[in-house]
């Protein structure tokens, strides 16, 4: 059995144990991967949160909440905030929120790709704020989870960002617009046909026939 490796005193031997409890799934394994959610060493932190998320466990939610707002090592706390996305709970919600403002960009990431799996509006402000980020990886993953919210008020400022000098950002935008069915977008679509990348015009006709 693998289930008491996971409480050895050696930390590689903790970690591996979980490593290998993610793979095989078993439910059993929810109640030590709570408990090394606290384990001294970040390690072993981050395999325990691999294990909940694969197995979708649901009572896990809270401390895996704490995790992503808490935590002091920057990788738990970003793929704690990725495990958050395990379920539609809006009880995620505030430490998602929390996780936009972390000094981590990758974290700021995790949590607008998350926002987005868990599908709910109320998140909606944030990921618009989320598209003022310095980082242009966050400003992505913000205004795709915009698009799968399909979040009315974000119209705007998605065609504001339909004019970003960085080309992934325009696609984005375009495609987010798409998703938003609203034809307030249509003339600024319209206007970006002649965009200079291929895959912006792409994402603008895909986008402009889904507003038909």
């Amino acid at each position: 059995m693998i289930l008491p490796w996971t409480a050895h005193g050696d930390i590689g031997v903790r970690i591996a144990a979980f490593r290998a409890l993610r793979e095989l799934r078993l439910m059993d394994a929810a109640p030590a991967a709570i408990a090394a959610l606290a384990d001294s060493d970040a390690g072993v932190r981050r395999e325990a949160v691999g294990v909940l998320g694969w197995l979708k466990h649901l009572e896990a939610l809270p401390a895996l909440a704490r995790l992503a707002s808490e935590d002091p090592d920057n990788e738990v706390r970003r793929v704690a905030t990725g495990a958050l996305g395990l379920a539609s709970d809006p009880r995620v919600l505030p430490a998602l929120c929390r996780a936009l403002r972390d000094p981590i960009w990758s974290v700021r990431e995790e949590a607008a790709t998350t926002l987005g799996k868990v599908g709910h509006s109320e998140a909606g402000p944030a990921l618009i704020d989320a598209l003022g980020d310095d980082y242009w990886q966050v400003r992505l993953r913000a205004t795709r989870s915009l698009g799968r919210l399909r979040y009315a008020p974000a119209l705007q400022p998605l065609i504001d960002t339909l004019g970003h000098p960085i080309s992934n950002l325009r696609k984005e935008a375009a495609l987010a617009l798409g998703e938003l069915h609203d034809p307030g977008a249509i003339a600024a679509l319209q206007a970006a046909q002649d965009d200079g990348d291929p895959e912006v015009r792409k994402a603008v006709r895909i986008a402009l026939e889904q507003l038909r």
